[in-house]
């Protein structure tokens, strides 16, 4: 899987998910500021640990952000799979809605 983000000054920045589920960024890192926990190239995309990858750079590569490693190629942006179940809706609440309007008084 592969996605192409291209961020405010126009340069570009690919995206490729590896077999290891780490994804290879690539691109121009002449001005960029980084750490252990984010990578930030001038002109974005900033990149943080926890991040959904795709919440950031938009494609589908929805997997979340452990870990930053340098690699001739660019970066290596180590992942872990994204928990999801489409059937939880656990996070809503039991409301009653009247007219379009929510009622929260009431149980």
């Amino acid at each position: 899987m592969k996605h192409e983000y291209k961020n405010r000054y126009g340069d570009i920045y690919t995206f490729t998910k590896l077999e290891d589920d780490s994804i290879l960024m690539e691109g121009e890192f002449k001005w960029i500021k980084s750490s252990d926990s984010h990578i930030d190239p001038s002109g974005g995309p900033f990149i943080h640990i926890g991040q959904m990858l795709c919440h950031v750079i938009g494609g589908e590569i929805n997997d979340i952000v452990d870990g930053f490693e340098r690699v001739d190629e660019g970066y290596l942006i180590k992942t872990k799979p994204h928990k999801y179940n489409a059937n939880d809706t656990s996070h809503l609440a039991n409301l009653k809605t009247i007219g379009g309007i929510i009622n929260t008084t009431e149980n």
